[in-house]
C-alpha cells in the first residue's frame, strides 16, 4: 500500500506536468513575448515546473525503495490502537490513509456517496466543494465499513453526525469553524448529544492534546514529530503520527478517529 502511495503520487505528479506543459506551450503560442522584460518574467513559470519534476523523481526515489518491502495488512481493530499514521493519499478526492508505525495497513478514511457533480467541482476547487455536505466512511484493508460520519455546514459552523458500522448514530462533532484559521475549537458529544471531550487544536501546526474531565489523556499530536525507527517504512517527511487512548470504549474510539479525521480531511485544503 506504501509503495502504491508513491506511485500515484508519481503517477499524479506526470499529469500535473503535462497540464502546466499544455499551459506553457500555448501561452507561448498565442501570447509570444517580444521583449526580454516578457521573457524574464515568463521564465517563473519554470518554477511550479520544476517543483512538480521534484515531486516525480522524489515519489521514484521512495518507491523504488520500498517496492519490494512486504507490507501486511493490520490485524489490529480500532479499539485496539494506541498510535496511528495518517498520510494524505495521492488522489483528487481527498483520501487519509492510515498505517501502523510498522508499516501495517489499517484502512483508508474517504468520501463515500459522492454527487458525480461533486466529482467535478473537486477537480476544480477543492474549497469549494467542501462547502457541501459530504459523508466519510472509514473502510478496513479487507473493505469492512467500520464507521462513517456526515458533515455539513461551512464558515460558521460544521457538524459530525457519527454513525457506527451498523449505520447507528453514536454521537456527534460541532467544529466552531470560524476559528479554525487560528485556533480549533469544537466539542464531542454522545448519542444524547451530552459533552463527552472538548476539542482544542492549534489552526496553524494542528498540534493538539486531549483530555477529558477526569484528566486522562485521549489523543496527542506534534506535527513533525515521528519515531525516527520507523522512517525505513515510511520514507518520505509526510508522516503524521497520533497517539491515541487505547482505554476507550469502542464507540469511544469512534467518535474520537472521526474528529481526528475531519481535522486532517480540513488540513488537506490548507
Amino acid at each position: 500500500m506504501i509503495s502504491d502511495l508513491y506511485k500515484r503520487r508519481e503517477k499524479l505528479g506526470y499529469v500535473i506536468l503535462f497540464l502546466l506543459l499544455a499551459i506553457f506551450i500555448g501561452w507561448l503560442i498565442f501570447q509570444t513575448p517580444e521583449t526580454q522584460r516578457e521573457w524574464l518574467e515568463l521564465s517563473f513559470f519554470l518554477l511550479p515546473l520544476g517543483f512538480v519534476v521534484s515531486i516525480i523523481m522524489i515519489s521514484r526515489y521512495h518507491y523504488n525503495k520500498v517496492k519490494d518491502v512486504n507490507i501486511p495488512n493490520s490485524d489490529a481493530v480500532i479499539i485496539e490502537l494506541n498510535h496511528v499514521v495518517i498520510k494524505k493519499d495521492a488522489a483528487i478526492i481527498p483520501r487519509l490513509l492510515l498505517f501502523e508505525k510498522n508499516g501495517e495497513f489499517i484502512g483508508v478514511l474517504k468520501p463515500i456517496k459522492t454527487p458525480w457533480w461533486l466529482y467535478s467541482l473537486y477537480i476544480i476547487s477543492e474549497e469549494t466543494a467542501s462547502m457541501f455536505p459530504q459523508s466519510y466512511g472509514f473502510i478496513s484493508h479487507d473493505g469492512k465499513n467500520l464507521f462513517k460520519f456526515h458533515k455539513k455546514g461551512w464558515l460558521k459552523q460544521v457538524t459530525l453526525t457519527i454513525f457506527d458500522g451498523h449505520n447507528k448514530k453514536i454521537g456527534s462533532y460541532i467544529q466552531e469553524e470560524l476559528k479554525a484559521l487560528i485556533h480549533i475549537k469544537g466539542k464531542l458529544l454522545n448519542e444524547k448529544d451530552e459533552q463527552i471531550l472538548s476539542i482544542n487544536a492549534s489552526g496553524f501546526s494542528g498540534d493538539f492534546k486531549w483530555l477529558d474531565e477526569n484528566g486522562e489523556q485521549w489523543a496527542r499530536f506534534i506535527k513533525g514529530l515521528f519515531p525516527h525507527e520507523y522512517t525505513n517504512i515510511f520514507r518520505d517527511s509526510h508522516n503524521d503520527i497520533v497517539e491515541l487512548s487505547n482505554q476507550l470504549s469502542e464507540e469511544n474510539k469512534i467518535r474520537l478517529m472521526s474528529a481526528i479525521g475531519y481535522l486532517f480531511i480540513a488540513r488537506m485544503k490548507q
